[in-house]
């Protein structure tokens, strides 16, 4: 008898422990449940008969399982939440706090409301077992589907109850299997990597006006050694006038203005045109610009063909310098466009605009012609990790490509890309992180847009352009730098009558929009 007494007793136990395993039968009410915001405070949630349906969902940050199903779950919720379809995310491990909880849901998309269930009270009452897990609920707040969430099956047949659901239908119980991580075992703290990333992203002009000289254009930017970001273009009464001269503005850091433009050269018979300005490994600031030697008068636009490169160089930052100097000597026909890249071995190579290289290297204070192109201008290069050279150049209709394999002694012959030009100025530059960001005008004839783009690939391929010019008029010839901070810094004609700065960061060309 006393044997018989104590399986009675042993049955007992396990019929409340299956009655508390699985929790609600369907069509039972859930009643008010008091849930815990991830910021402290206690909610009840008893308001059902708003909408056709409530989803309550349990989750776990630190389960692989809700992981895997996040995406799938939001794109679900995204299906749903407009026809007014609730979604509740509850976390019943004690040991995840709001601010994990509030960054896993942040870093995952997730735009449903997240509580806390930290005694487990609200998985004992619905008999919640696994993450990710299901329980939908009717406008009296009943129960008529559970099921999983952590395979596709699952999320198929929670799919098809969801849309009988909101067409009054019949709702079929789930023949799934039950899968996930046990609510009791949900896995250590885990970092949740952040894929939107943080968007940077400011500009303004580097001056308004300047007396006596209401054209500007081609512009460039460095960072110099103790952080000061240094502009140069030309401006004047239009391009190629005799009273063109050129110009520099700095930017401390920290600050958001430029300083009053000084005048570096100016010269009525032998005017400055387009020019670069560059810093060294050592900290030494270049200038290189083409000086104008044509016979004048001279109109608007014309004398390019008739120029000679001069340089001159500062060993404090751009504050004072030294005296100027011809780049080669006794050669005419250098239009510097874009900045010198520097190679492993330690050469600087600069184009010089219309059909070849430069180069100065390590053991020699002596710049040199080499690698004569064709097939396009004002090239823009960088070198990849094999050590081969590409650059892109400027030409009408579309940028052309050319590649070096021996330093930029040689290259080969052009050929067209997918990038559309005006026939305009158009800049590169190489990321730490080996990411090729470029600057050009999306357009085959017009100097707007003015649009950012990058390659993953070392210039294979090309993402789609993000625009940061799109009105009417002329914004062109850019200039785009990686200053120390990874921050981009873009310079460029501002309709003729300024130069802008625009201050970005990557994330801002890869992250359009974020869950909201």
């Amino acid at each position: 008898m006393r044997g018989m007494i104590w399986v009675l007793v042993l049955a007992a136990s396990l019929a409340i422990e299956a009655n508390s395993v699985f929790g609600l039968e369907p069509g039972t009410a859930v009643g008010p449940i008091k849930l815990l915001a991830l910021s402290g405070e206690s909610i009840t949630m008893n308001n059902y008969q708003q909408r056709p349906g409530t989803a309550v969902l349990f989750l776990s940050g630190r389960c692989e399982a809700t992981e895997k199903a996040i995406a799938e779950i939001n794109r679900l919720h995204e299906k749903y939440r407009l026809r007014d379809v609730l979604f509740v995310g509850v976390c019943a491990n004690s040991a995840e706090s709001g601010d994990e909880l509030r960054t896993f849901a942040q870093r995952r998309g997730i735009i449903f409301p997240m509580y806390r269930d930290p005694q487990g009270e609200i998985a004992r009452h619905f008999g919640a077992r696994v993450t990710p897990e299901l329980f939908l609920l009717d406008s009296k707040g009943s129960l008529i589907f559970h099921g999983g969430m952590a395979d596709d099956a699952s999320r198929q047949a929670a799919g098809k109850a969801l849309g009988a659901l909101l067409r009054k239908e019949p709702i079929e119980s789930a023949a799934v299997p039950i899968q996930g991580t046990p609510l009791d075992r949900p896995g250590p703290k885990r970092e949740v990597d952040d894929p939107y990333g943080t968007v940077s992203f400011s500009s303004e002009l580097v001056f308004e006006k300047i007396p006596s000289a209401p054209a500007h254009h081609c512009s460039t930017i460095c960072e110099a050694a103790n952080g000061d970001l240094l502009c140069l273009w030309y401006g004047g009464s239009y391009e190629s006038a005799d009273d063109q001269a050129l110009f520099l503005a700095r930017r401390k850091p920290g600050e958001r203005n430029w300083s009053t433009p000084q005048v570096l050269a100016q010269n009525a018979l032998q005017p400055p045109g387009n020019g670069v300005i560059f810093c060294e490994a050592s900290g030494r600031v270049w200038i290189v610009w083409s000086r104008m030697e044509g016979s004048r008068p001279m109109r608007r636009g014309s004398g390019w063909g008739q120029c000679r490169l001069m340089y001159r160089t500062s060993t404090d930052h751009g504050a004072t310098w030294s005296d100027d100097r011809t780049l080669l000597d006794n050669t005419i026909g250098g239009v510097p466009r874009n900045p010198p890249i520097t190679l492993t071995g330690g050469t600087m190579l600069l184009p010089d605009g219309q059909s070849h290289f430069l180069a100065l290297r390590p053991d020699s204070s002596t710049w040199q012609r080499i690698g004569a192109f064709s097939g396009g201008s004002q090239p823009a290069v960088i070198e990849r990790r094999d050590g081969s050279l590409l650059a892109l150049l400027r030409h009408s209709q579309d940028i052309t490509q050319i590649e070096s394999r021996d330093g930029g002694s040689s290259w080969s012959a052009a050929r067209p890309t997918l990038l559309k030009n005006p026939g305009a100025g158009i800049s590169m530059v190489k990321l730490k992180n080996g990411h090729l960001v470029l600057v050009f005008n999306d357009s085959p004839t017009s100097r707007t847009p003015l649009s950012i783009c990058r390659s993953l690939d070392e210039g294979v391929t090309w993402e789609s352009p993000m625009h940061l010019e799109t009105n009417p008029g002329e914004y062109s010839y850019p200039c785009v730098i990686q200053s120390s901070d990874s921050k981009l810094h873009i310079t460029y004609t501002f309709r003729r009558y300024s130069i802008k700065h625009v201050e970005l960061n990557e994330d801002w060309i890869v992250h359009v929009e974020r869950a909201d």
